[in-house]
This record gives structure tokens, C-alpha cells and sequence, in this order.
């Protein structure tokens, strides 16, 4: 595609980045994200509540997790992979600005993650749905209508911040491989306390709905004295929940900001080749 063919709008080139980068991605897996869906929804949408009649919600925690993991690897591959691939020069010399180019990256990644979060749910609540009118699931394994909701719009959150950070480390990294390398247990830690540890605190995973109790340092925390302070004091959680919201719209300002301009062209140009050792 020779740069002198294409004619952008001002205020669109992030587009033009956002279909490329689909129609690759769709190019190069097919189905497979459709078949993988089908399997984790089979796992964790059906058997899981099967087992434990509580676990109702849990699919919600994995609806969000679905989202996560495809808009990290888009995003981590959306210049590391050009890099790799040798392509990056061809994609900068385009008539396209430098933030349309990085915006259009991360809503690519952002598309596919939430898209693979709501593929996920889509098949989730009609197959719970049918085998509860079956008579194989219980009534108590159908998902309330807010956590259905609350997975599609967390879908769409979780996808969105892997996406801007991916970006981000694909910036300055020489390679895929070396973003993977670096900070790989910590990425783990975060992906089993936000997933698995967390549906286990709320009760999910006990067959009789109990939250299990912590002991730390002399004290004894549970989801269930968590919920009575908060009915007691409902004030300073709404203050609270305020806060952190801000706090987290703020990082991610933040960090939006300091991806456009690690995504200019002379700061990607900057960026050293990976050693042929760790290719």
C-alpha cells in the first residue's frame, strides 16, 4: 500500500489503523477464537455451577478475564510485532499522524478483547438458560441480570486498560518475546488474585455460598465483616468508591498520555533492535 494512494480525513486515520488491524487479526486466527470460547464457557460457564450451585456469578469474573488476555497480546503486538516482522517503517511512512496510529492500535486491541469478553457471555447465558429449562442446572446457577450487565461493561474496561498499557510497553520494546520475559510472575500474581483468589474470598467457589475468613496479624477479615461495616457506615464506602474511581480515571489518563507520546515517530524510532540472541 503505497502512502501516495491513500487519501485520510483529518480526524479519521485512527480508524484506517483500527480496520487494518482487525482484518489482520481475523486473517490470522479464523475461528479460533470461536472455538476456545465455546470450550472455556463449557468449563467455567457450565460445569463449574454445576458443581457449585453458588457459583452462579463466577462466569462474570471469567466473561472479564476472557477480555483481558486477548487485549494484552493485541496490544503487546501492535509495534514490538511490526518491529519483529519488519514492517513498522512501511506502517510510519503512511500519511497518518502519530497519535491517529496509536489510538487506531489501541482500539483494535480494545475491539477484540471486549468482543472476546462478549462472545463469552453470549454463549454463557443462552446455554445456562437452556439447560436450566432442562432441569440440569438449578435455578440458583442462573446469573442476576446486573452481573450480566456488569460483565459486558467490565469487559469492555478491562479490555480497554490492557489495551492502553500494552501499547505502551509495545512502544519501547525491541520484541514481543522481550515483553513477555519481563515482569512475567508479577502478571501472573495479578491474573490469580483478580480472578481465582477473588471469586474464592466472595464465596464462589464454596458449595454452600460461605465466605471463607482470613487471619492476619491478629485480625480476622471476611467479605462478610467487609459487608457490615460498609452497611453501617454506607457514607464513607460511597466517598470511598468515589475516590478510587477518580483515582483510576486519573491513571488512566495518565497513562494514555504518556502512550501517545511514547508512540511518536522519533521515540519509536529509538527503539534498539532485539539482540539475535533473544530472537
Amino acid at each position: 500500500m503505497k502512502s501516495s494512494t491513500i487519501a485520510v480525513v483529518a480526524g479519521t486515520d485512527w480508524r484506517l489503523v483500527l480496520r487494518k488491524e482487525l482484518a489482520d487479526l481475523l486473517g490470522r486466527l479464523g475461528r479460533k477464537p470461536l472455538t476456545r470460547t465455546i470450550g472455556v464457557v463449557a468449563i467455567f460457564g457450565i460445569l463449574i455451577p454445576l458443581r457449585f450451585q453458588q457459583a452462579a456469578n463466577l462466569p462474570a469474573f471469567f466473561a472479564t478475564f476472557m477480555a483481558f488476555v486477548p487485549a494484552r497480546l493485541v496490544a503487546i503486538e501492535s509495534f514490538a510485532g511490526e518491529r519483529e516482522r519488519g514492517t513498522l517503517d512501511a506502517l510510519l511512512a503512511l500519511p497518518l499522524t502519530d497519535k491517529g496510529i496509536a489510538l487506531g492500535k489501541i482500539a483494535a486491541a480494545t475491539t477484540y478483547g471486549a468482543a472476546r469478553g462478549w462472545l463469552f457471555v453470549a454463549a454463557w447465558v443462552p446455554t445456562a438458560a437452556v439447560l436450566r429449562a432442562a432441569g440440569v442446572l438449578p435455578a440458583a446457577a442462573m446469573p442476576a441480570p446486573a452481573i450480566i450487565a456488569g460483565a459486558v461493561a467490565g469487559s469492555l474496561l478491562v479490555a480497554m486498560f490492557a489495551a492502553v498499557f500494552g501499547v505502551w510497553q509495545s512502544a519501547r520494546a525491541p520484541s514481543v518475546r522481550a515483553i513477555v520475559e519481563s515482569g512475567g510472575i508479577l502478571r501472573l500474581v495479578i491474573i490469580l488474585g483478580v480472578f481465582f483468589v477473588g471469586p474464592w474470598l466472595l464465596g464462589f467457589l464454596s458449595p454452600e455460598g460461605a465466605t471463607p475468613t482470613v487471619q492476619a496479624g491478629g485480625w480476622r477479615l471476611s467479605v462478610e465483616a467487609a459487608r457490615a461495616a460498609v452497611a453501617s457506615r454506607p457514607g464513607v464506602f460511597a466517598a470511598a468508591l468515589s475516590v478510587a474511581t477518580f483515582v483510576g480515571v486519573v491513571a488512566l489518563a495518565v497513562l494514555l498520555h504518556d502512550t501517545f507520546h511514547r508512540c511518536r515517530r522519533e521515540a519509536l524510532a529509538m527503539v534498539p533492535d532485539d539482540p539475535p540472541s533473544h530472537r
